[in-house]
Order: structure tokens, then C-alpha cells, then sequence
């Protein structure tokens, strides 16, 4: 609970923050009031004043400090700081022992574990960045260090410059432990804290030493062998010391320079792939590339150099993988997927050659081969007149930091003359973690434009149901691990239960991936999961093997197109278990739940499209069959009572509701509940949810058990 007590730290935490070389102070605003609560070593030394005079500074009068010309910037950015987002990221100039100089200053605001809302600031001098004007180009902003292009220009001379004066230079690849996770508990604000105070400490620990931010939590030091070891232990100590007093550690692969010649960023490859030996074993601190490593390191240089020669030559081919509408079991969507054929090695597996074009921001050129090839796919089904079902393509997270990605698919699709509804766009939610408003104008561009727009891998290490309110999607892929090891009496059971139950009344449409039994489907499609896809249904084949074929080679058929809009809107109604009343528990016991279906009306006849094993339960006391019921019920039809028949008659026309008593179903009277779902003109279909609200003249031994 918040609090306005006056907050302290004490002992050695105390000592540790206030001797970290991170430029940072932390206070509290009470009462309109800016009370100082901790300065570190490192912003003494950055504003080469004492802390009794930045205490009297920024609880007087802050504004003194900044230059005149920012100060109307800096003004409003601070109140928008204290008193609505607890975020501020704004450059500002400053006199700092009579020489002007910009400062970069962020902060973020936190909860502290009794009750108090602390806010942290950390700066960093970033005059000689504004003044050269190259941040955008050769600056990563967050942390005002080098990008990799930068470094790639640095290291070439400085590592040429080490070995003229007999060093042996070291590549240090630095990997920030569990960030991902730092991130979900924390927060990214106070995770950017974590980011820009490690760019801090290297710049520390290594002093002139060429260096740069990579991407995300990974950073890149080219140094002397000399005490590397001393260094890397150095720069674990101080992280440790950051301002959000957040548990944080990291990791180091080194590759030592041996003259064998290779680039720089073969050099940094090495080093990454060192570091990441090491990424799960927590008492290791650092790793030294080795010939061990040498089989990777090879794998990711084949991936590297032949990249151009496999887009050129159409070694990189488009594989399709059907997706099924779970109420029907057809085809409704393919997923593209991207396999190549390599002439030297074979089939190389899309984990051996995706992650290493992600890391080396080549992944962009194959998202947009790949987008072309969609194209080129659906214009010759399109001249054949075969079924054309949309296709969904994964978007990697940093084509959004290297291009306008909704621009470049616009351009393609446009080209071919594709219809936008066609294709959809999928983003794992890993793109998610930052910058949240440039995304959220990215997807409601896509969705304007007549895209639907997916979200990948919701379930991933990743996940964030924040993400779910912050962001309009179409559909929400769950991860296949929701189907690992899946058990009807499991765990995972409940809570995919509750996760499918909770995006359908977001009105979201989910799809799970990972489908290999028929239980498993059967039991995606009655908790409410609008569409799979698994080697249930196939694997992945090459596209032309879906040209000229009706029915694929598993017996699976196309979805009827023109119903997508009458099915997309059965998949946003659920089975959400409603508790049983007292009178209706006597039938079917006390922890039961009330029997709910959704059912498809055509020709006087219905069949379900989902249903609960409530309903099921009630279906086998009026005399179904089990295996019609509890089996893939796709062509099961029952024609009921004349009177129910007309109520959903009414329900359809009117889309409102109607209630039934007392209707005759082989000698049991039921009353219930009949809602409007969907209507399908052209055919004279409809959809309409039924729950059962009594049944007279059951007993508790007419109830037959619900296990299939």
C-alpha cells in the first residue's frame, strides 16, 4: 500500500548504492515535495558537485541547473514525470564546472517492499553524441553507446592498434541474465534503468576500450587479455549495486584474437556463442570460446556467407502448414513457413539459421522473400481457381527497428494485386517488451488496411497479460508448450481452460499450436479455442503440393470461405461454466456446472459446434449415443422437439433471446435458454447458444458419468 513515510535505506545496501559509479539519485515526492533519499558516487562525479549541493539543488530548486533554453522542455517533461507516468527521458544542457554540457537524464518510479513510491533518476553526459549529431546513426539511444555499426568501424582500427603495441585483444560479449523476466516483474522502465546503468559500469570497468550496445541486454568490449577475468567479476559487482536494487546479473563469452585473420564480427559470433554456453549455468560468470565450439561457430559462418546465394537461387523454399477451424475440422488458414534446401548440407532446420540472421538483423530480407513468395503462391492458386484460405506470416521483431514495416508489406501485397484479407501478419510477442505506442500504431495500421493482425507465442517466456490490454489483435496463438505433456486432468487443462476462456470474452480469437491427438482437439473445441494446428493435421508440406488439390493428403477439406464471417463471430462466444444453481445441482450434483452448447441450425436439423460436458452429460440421459457425442461430432444432427425447433426459429430472426418450459424430450420435460449467435443468409444458417436451465424428472442415478 502506498505510504508518504520518509524512506531509508541502511547498512550495506545503503553503502553499495551510494558507492556504484552509475550516475543515479533516488527520492520521494510528498506533499508536493522532493525529499532526497540516496545519491550515488557516480553522480558526484558526473555533475562534480558534493551531495549536499545536489541535495539542495534538487529539493530547492531544480530548474537553476538547466540551461535557459531547455528549461520550458525540461519543465514539463518533470511534471509529466512526478505527477502522471513515473517515466522521464529528456536531454537537457547544464553548466558543469563552467563548460556547458548535455546531460541525458531517465527516470522511472517503483513501489518500494514497505509501501513507499521511490523515483530514480540516472543520468549520463552525452555532449560529445549531440554535438557530433550521430545519434541516430551510430548511437544506440538508451544508452548513448556505440551501435554495432559504430563498433564495426572502431574495432577494426583498435584492434590493430593493440597488436602494434603487443596486446592481445579479447572480444567480451556480455549477456544480461534473465532480462526477459527482470522486464515482467519490474517493469521495462525501471528494465531500461537496468540497460543504461550496465552500459555505465562497461564504460567503468573498461574505460577507453572500444564498445557498443549490440541489441536488447547484449553488449560487445573489445579489450587486452590482460586481467579480463579481474574486469568481467568487477562488472558483476557494480551491476549488482544499480539504483532499482533489483537482483541483477551477467554473463561473458570471450574470444581471444589469435590472428587467424577473421572479421569482427566472426570475432563477435565467437564471443556470443562462448557466452551462451554458459547462459544457464548460473555459477559460471564467463566462458572462453573454444574448439569445441567450432561446430556451431561453422554453422552459423555457412548460414552467414550463403544467406544472398539461398535467396537468389530459391534454395530458401515456402512451405505451408494447415491451420483447422476447430467447429468444422477444416482448413481454414495455412501458417508460411520458411525451410531451406541447402545444395551442401540438406534440409538446414529453421532454429539453425532464423536465430542467426535475427542476431545479425539480416532476419528483414527473409520476412519480405518470404512475403513475395506468399504472393506468388496465392496469384497461382487464384489463376487455377483453387480454394484460397489466408495465410499468416511471422513479422520478426526488428524489421519494426530497421524499416516501416507496414510500408514495405502494403508495397508487396499491392504488387501482386493480393486482397489484404489474404494475408495475415503475425508478431510474436517478444516485440512487445518496448516500445508500446509505435506498435500500437503499427497493428491498427495493419488492421485499417483490411490485415488481420495475430499475436505469436502467447504462453513464451514473453508473456505479459498486459499485453492482452494494450494491444487489438485478431487472434492469439498460444504456444505449443500449452500442449505439452497435456493431461484431460492436468494442470495445463485448467489453466488453458481459463486462458482461452478469458482472451473469448476480450472477443479475441485463439488458436493453439502443437495439436497431435484427437482428444487434445476435442478438447480445444468445447473449452471455446476457435482453431488448431499440429501434426494431427500434417506436417509441413512445400506450397505447390497445395495447387491442384481439393482435399489434402490427409483427408482434410477447405472451410467454406464464404461462411468465415458467420464462424468468425461463433468463435467469440464461449463455454464459460456457469455455477449451478441449488435446484439444478440435484440432477447433476452439487459441483456441477451448468450444460451449455453452441449449436448450428440448417434444414430443421442441429449439430453441435461445441459443447460442455454438461450438455454431453444431458445428451446421453435423453438417449444419444456415446460415441456420437464424446467422438468428432462434426456430422452428428439430431432433429428435437417441433417447439424447440420453432423458439430457435424466432431467436434467429429476432436476435433476441427466448426461453422454453416444459419441452418433451424422450419423457424428460426440459426447460432453457436459447441466445442469438451468428447467421449465415446465402445458406440459412444459423448459430445460436442453448443453456439448459432444468430437467424434470431425472435422478441422480439417471446421470451418466461424463468421462468419454
Amino acid at each position: 500500500m502506498h505510504t508518504d513515510a520518509i524512506y531509508e535505506f541502511y547498512g550495506r545496501q545503503k553503502n553499495d548504492m551510494e558507492s556504484a559509479v552509475v550516475p543515479f539519485v533516488i527520492f520521494q515526492y510528498i506533499d508536493q515535495e522532493l525529499h532526497i533519499v540516496l545519491i550515488s558516487d557516480g553522480m558526484c562525479q558526473l555533475l562534480e558537485e558534493r551531495r549536499s549541493d545536489i541535495t539542495r539543488m534538487l529539493e530547492n530548486s531544480i530548474w537553476t541547473s538547466v540551461h535557459p533554453e531547455d528549461v520550458e522542455l525540461f519543465s514539463a517533461k518533470w511534471a509529466h514525470f512526478l505527477d502522471e507516468s513515473g517515466q522521464l527521458d529528456v536531454v537537457f544542457k547544464r553548466v558543469v564546472n563552467n563548460l556547458l554540457r548535455s546531460i541525458h537524464a531517465q527516470g522511472a518510479s517503483y513501489m518500494a517492499d514497505t509501501g513507499e513510491k521511490l523515483y530514480v533518476l540516472w543520468c549520463s553526459d552525452v555532449t560529445d553524441i549531440v554535438n557530433a549529431e550521430k545519434i541516430n546513426t551510430y548511437y544506440d539511444k538508451l544508452t548513448n553507446m556505440p551501435n554495432m555499426s559504430a563498433f564495426g568501424i572502431m574495432a577494426e582500427r583498435e584492434r590493430s592498434r593493440m597488436r602494434s603495441k603487443g596486446m592481445v585483444p579479447a572480444f567480451v560479449y556480455f549477456d544480461i541474465r534473465d532480462m526477459k523476466a527482470i522486464n515482467e516483474k519490474y517493469g521495462f522502465s525501471r528494465g531500461n534503468g537496468i540497460l543504461s546503468g550496465t552500459a555505465f559500469v562497461l564504460k567503468d570497468v573498461f574505460e577507453n576500450d572500444a564498445m557498443a550496445r549490440l541489441s536488447d541486454d547484449h553488449f560487445i568490449v573489445l579489450t587486452n587479455k590482460r586481467h579480463l577475468e579481474q574486469k568481467i567479476e568487477q562488472v558483476n559487482d557494480q551491476i549488482l549495486r544499480n539504483p532499482m536494487g533489483i537482483p541483477v546479473q551477467v554473463c561473458a563469452g570471450i574470444y581471444i584474437d589469435d590472428k587467424t585473420g577473421i572479421d569482427v564480427f566472426a570475432s563477435i559470433d565467437r564471443a556470443r556463442i562462448a557466452c551462451k554456453s554458459i547462459k544457464g549455468d548460473y555459477n559460471r560468470k564467463y566462458h572462453v570460446f573454444d574448439r569445441d565450439m567450432f561446430t556451431e561457430y561453422r554453422q552459423r559462418r555457412h548460414v552467414l556467407n550463403h544467406f544472398d546465394e539461398a535467396l537468389e537461387n530459391g534454395y530458401i523454399r515456402l512451405y505451408y502448414m494447415p491451420i483447422v477451424r476447430t467447429v468444422t475440422g477444416k482448413v481454414c488458414d495455412m501458417e508460411a513457413l520458411a525451410r531451406w534446401i541447402d545444395p551442401e548440407k540438406g534440409m538446414l532446420p529453421p532454429s539453425q539459421f532464423i536465430p542467426v540472421l535475427e542476431d545479425n538483423r539480416l532476419i528483414n530480407r527473409l520476412d519480405f522473400y518470404m512475403l513475395r513468395k506468399i504472393c506468388e503462391s496465392l496469384s497461382r492458386q487464384k489463376s487455377m481457381n483453387m480454394p484460397l484460405v489466408p495465410v499468416s506470416v511471422n513479422i520478426s521483431r526488428s524489421n519494426f527497428e530497421v524499416c516501416d514495416v507496414f510500408d514495405e508489406v502494403l508495397s508487396i501485397v499491392n504488387e501482386y494485386n493480393i486482397a489484404h484479407h489474404l494475408l495475415t501478419v503475425e508478431i510474436t510477442e517478444s516485440a512487445f517488451i518496448k516500445n508500446q505506442q509505435f506498435l500500437t500504431n503499427q497493428i491498427e495500421r495493419f488492421r485499417e488496411a483490411g490485415f488481420n493482425v495475430w499475436m505469436d507465442d502467447f504462453g513464451s517466456e514473453y508473456s505479459s497479460l498486459n499485453t492482452l490490454q494494450e494491444y487489438s489483435f485478431d487472434l492469439i496463438k498460444l504456444d505449443m508448450r500449452f500442449m505439452k505433456n497435456f493431461s484431460l486432468t492436468g494442470k495445463n487443462r485448467l489453466i488453458l481452460s481459463d486462458v482461452i476462456s478469458m482472451i473469448s470474452r476480450l472477443g479475441v480469437s485463439t488458436l493453439a499450436e502443437g495439436v497431435q491427438t484427437k482428444e487434445q482437439l476435442r478438447f480445444l473445441r468445447d473449452a471455446g479455442c476457435d482453431k488448431a494446428q499440429g501434426f494431427l493435421f500434417g506436417k509441413p508440406m512445400p506450397c505447390e503440393y497445395f495447387y491442384d488439390k481439393p482435399t489434402l493428403y490427409n483427408g482434410l477439406n477447405y472451410d467454406d470461405t464464404s461462411k468465415t464471417a458467420y464462424y468468425d463471430k461463433v468463435s467469440t462466444v464461449g463455454l464459460d461454466p456457469i455455477p449451478s444453481g441449488s435446484e439444478f445441482g440435484h440432477y447433476f450434483g452439487d459441483d456441477a456446472i451448468t450444460p451449455v452448447a453452441i449449436l448450428e441450425f440448417q434444414h430443421d436439423r442441429f449439430r453441435i459446434l461445441k459443447a460442455n460436458n454438461a450438455y454431453k452429460a444431458f445428451l446421453l440421459a435423453i438417449g444419444e449415443k456415446r460415441e456420437a457425442i464424446f467422438d468428432d461430432y462434426y456430422d452428428w444432427y439430431r432433429r428435437p422437439a417441433p417447439r424447440f425447433i420453432e423458439a430457435v426459429r424466432h431467436c434467429l430472426s429476432s436476435h433476441k433471446s427466448e426461453s422454453i418450459l416444459n419441452i418433451d424430450e424422450r419423457g424428460l420435460l426440459v426447460s432453457a435458454n436459447i441466445s442469438f449467435v451468428a447467421y449465415e443468409p446465402k445458406s440459412d444458417t444459423g448459430a445460436v447458444q442453448i443453456v439448459i436451465t432444468n430437467v424434470d424428472g431425472m435422478i441422480a442415478a439417471d446421470l451418466p458419468k461424463l468421462t468419454p
